[in-house]
């Protein structure tokens, strides 16, 4: 609420011209007067409204049924108006005993008939500006939880994509520490065996298409360790200063290639952008990792296209593609070695060029829906 908000005040009293009477010495822009007959009119109106707006009640004592000691003491009983200043009016009895039965029951203030109006003006007001000060005090604390409140869930939700990302990373050194350990080991018996095999298929020893396949899958095999290997931490980079347009326009042609003999369309558009250091095999890697597989995603007639423009220091280089996009379960797994949802897929492609970015320091922003998937790949400006 704004201090402009008017505060309600409410007006209990069963005769009707004692009601105007305060109604036209307490009428005010700054007010909301709510006039009551009788104590069961006003728990009513308490049970039935909201008292947060609710400065102050001014309340008569004498009253038919109810009278206002019984009424105050309903109202202290209950936890939303437990704490209202209720202001007894009275023009009966001034003793002293009377008054403290007053207090008693809940009053806060006491005023007897005939008031004088400028004292019940100050009395009123008094209250109404405690009231205001409380609820701009309650306002700013609420202001101030909602604010904690919204900082701990997007502390909260950063955190756990930094763990996720963390995790990732993580699986890609450890898949890339096992692949510097062991694809030596592995490719040296298959050389023996590629060996043996073209050695038999010289002699003529095995059927020649028999020696064929399995010098196929040797190739096949090789192919796979050649992408696991791209993965080392280790792996040895050969940083250069140039432009990523470079690179995009060298790769264009091939990528035009593959896009028309599956009957799609590549779009490249070039932005002003910096240059940067980066590996520039690994770079062209990448983009062919990314742009086979958004290729492979699209039915024909689809379009793939390739963007570089700035983002603030960072260089982006975007990929689209209008494919059916990527289900919401797969998107935490997307980069792990091995996960795939092709059918002849290694799961390795997409982990080579989430090992390639982190190499240079590059963060892979991904977007998703059955429109399409956008990957944004951000490189650190100098």
């Amino acid at each position: 609420m704004t201090m402009n908000t008017p505060v309600d005040i409410v007006l209990v009293d069963d005769h009707a011209e004692n009601l105007l009477a305060l109604e036209a010495v307490l009428s005010s822009p700054d007010y909301r007067l709510i006039s009551l007959k009788s104590g069961e009119d006003v728990l009513r109106y308490l049970m039935r409204e909201d008292m947060q707006n609710v400065a102050v009640i001014l309340l008569d004592v004498q009253m038919p049924g109810m009278n206002g000691f019984e009424t105050a003491k309903l109202i202290k009983k209950r936890e939303r108006t437990k704490d209202i200043p209720i202001i007894f009016i009275t023009a009966i009895n001034k003793s002293v005993d009377h008054v403290l039965q007053g207090y008693e029951a809940g009053s806060i203030d006491y005023l007897f008939k005939p008031f004088h109006p400028d004292l019940l003006k100050l009395k009123v007001e008094a209250f109404v500006q405690m009231h205001r000060f409380h609820r701009d005090q309650y306002d700013y604390l609420e202001s101030l939880v909602r604010e904690r409140t919204q900082e701990l869930i997007i502390a909260s939700e950063e955190r756990v994509a930094w763990e996720k990302e963390m995790a990732k990373l993580d699986r890609l050194n450890l898949v890339g520490e096992m692949a510097a350990g062991i694809a030596h080991e592995i490719r040296n018996p298959m050389t023996t065996i590629r060996g043996f095999l073209q050695m038999a298929k010289k002699n003529k020893t095995m059927a020649d298409e028999y020696i064929d396949i399995m010098l196929e899958e040797l190739n096949r095999a090789n192919g796979i360790i050649t992408e696991f290997l791209s993965l080392a931490k280790n792996k040895a980079t050969n940083f250069q200063t140039m432009s990523l347009n470079d690179i995009i326009a060298s790769m264009e042609p091939l990528i035009q290639a593959e896009a028309m003999l599956s009957g799609m369309h590549l779009h490249v558009n070039y932005g002003s952008i910096a240059e940067l250091a980066v590996d520039d095999k690994e770079i062209r890697q990448l983009l062919l990792n990314m742009a086979i597989n958004g290729l492979e995603a699209m039915q024909p007639g689809g379009a793939f296209t390739i963007s570089t423009y700035m983002e603030g220091a960072a260089v982006v280089l975007k990929l689209e593609d209008q494919g059916s996009g990527i289900k919401a379960e797969y998107l935490e797994k997307l980069g792990t070695p091995f996960f795939t949802t092709k059918e002849k897929g290694t799961g390795l492609g997409l982990a080579v060029c989430y090992s390639i970015a982190a190499r240079h320091q590059a963060d892979i922003e991904l977007q998703s829906s059955d429109q399409g998937t956008v990957f944004a790949i951000k490189f650190k400006g100098a």
